[in-house]
């Protein structure tokens, strides 16, 4: 009976300890009652929303990424970035309560991204709501994934075609011959990297594009593997093969299931399956040093699995580790 005891404890113990690290996704503050407030992360997927709460409040927020009203009403807040709100409630004004929202758009964006941006996503909303809950799961047990991420933040200078320019202009490193990271771009890479060791993701391939603004995200989020170049996933301004998309499905493809993790870093066009491939969009939501999870089964089928944004990962990081 003394051991039984002794092994139930022991079980018990167990089984707390993982609860902890992988806790339940929360439902937040359960006075916000907007129905876009999912898993403690306010979804804004239009210009001028307005918040709801059971009780009367103010809202504020000092970052320049979101224009907010003190009666809540949400003007604009950036797609794909991830803002902290400030509610002042009108019974209990000592006792703050911050909450994060999301631009669930695909429509505001600040220059220069907006210059690079291309063409719209199919359904912003339902793309991010999906990567929102692949994200509170990753790294699934038993479970092949893959990140197809866009290369970071680079307006340091201008491409070349495939007609125009130096031999071998695309690979270089050069702003005066291809375009490079910009400041914030090396900055968000080096931090994904950080996110992903904090996390934990096992990836055990990485391959990317021969442009070096590609190559150098992927050097700077130093995942672990070695990177593997592939120029069939190049930008559109110099790649022989044509459609990137197809060229992303044929590599996920020929990667094991092995329940690890593949980093793709890419371009725009490379989130347009354009309804080629089963549970995809159209076009999946794409910023710099954002992406889309695809989930690859023993059969090799390739599942979307929505998408996640720079600032979808640091807050996820940063709530996960109660560094908010």
């Amino acid at each position: 009976m003394k051991n039984f005891a002794l092994s139930l404890l022991l079980v018990l113990l167990v089984m707390v300890g993982c609860k902890k690290s992988n806790p339940e996704p929360d439902s937040g503050d359960s006075r916000i009652t907007s129905q876009e407030y999912i898993d403690g992360l306010l979804f804004v997927n239009k210009n001028n929303y307005q918040i709801s709460t059971r009780e009367a409040a103010t809202f504020s927020s000092t970052d320049p990424k979101i224009q907010i009203t003190s009666a809540g009403l949400v003007k604009r807040l950036v797609s794909g970035e991830v803002v902290p709100i400030t509610i002042t409630w009108a019974n209990d004004p000592g006792n703050k309560t911050t909450i994060y929202a999301l631009g669930a758009t695909d429509t505001e964006h600040d220059e220069p991204y907006a210059s690079f941006h291309g063409r719209l996503a199919t359904d912003p909303y339902a793309s991010y709501l999906l990567g929102w809950k692949t994200l509170q799961n990753l790294p699934f047990a038993g479970e092949t994934y893959a990140l197809i991420l866009r290369h970071a933040d680079a307006d340091n200078g201008k491409d070349f075609t495939m007609t125009t320019g130096p031999a071998n202009w695309w690979k270089s490193c050069d702003p005066k011959i291809a375009r490079q990271l910009n400041t914030q771009g090396e900055e968000r890479s080096a931090e994904l990297g950080r996110i992903f060791k904090d996390l934990q993701y096992p990836f055990t391939r990485v391959i990317s594009s021969e442009f070096c603004r590609a190559i150098k995200t992927a050097q700077l989020i130093d995942a672990g593997p070695t990177i593997l170049i592939d120029g069939s996933i190049n930008h559109m301004s110099y790649n022989l093969t044509g459609d990137i998309f197809p060229n992303i499905i044929r590599i996920l493809k020929d990667q094991p299931v092995d329940n690890k993790m593949t980093l793709i870093v890419t371009h725009h066009p490379g989130n347009e399956s354009s309804n080629r491939v089963a549970s995809f969009p159209a076009i999946s939501p794409f910023n710099w040093t954002g992406g889309y999870f695809v989930r690859i089964t023993p059969t090799k089928t390739i599942t979307y699995e929505g998408a996640v944004s720079w600032g979808m990962f640091k807050y996820w990081r940063d709530k996960k580790m109660n560094l908010l």
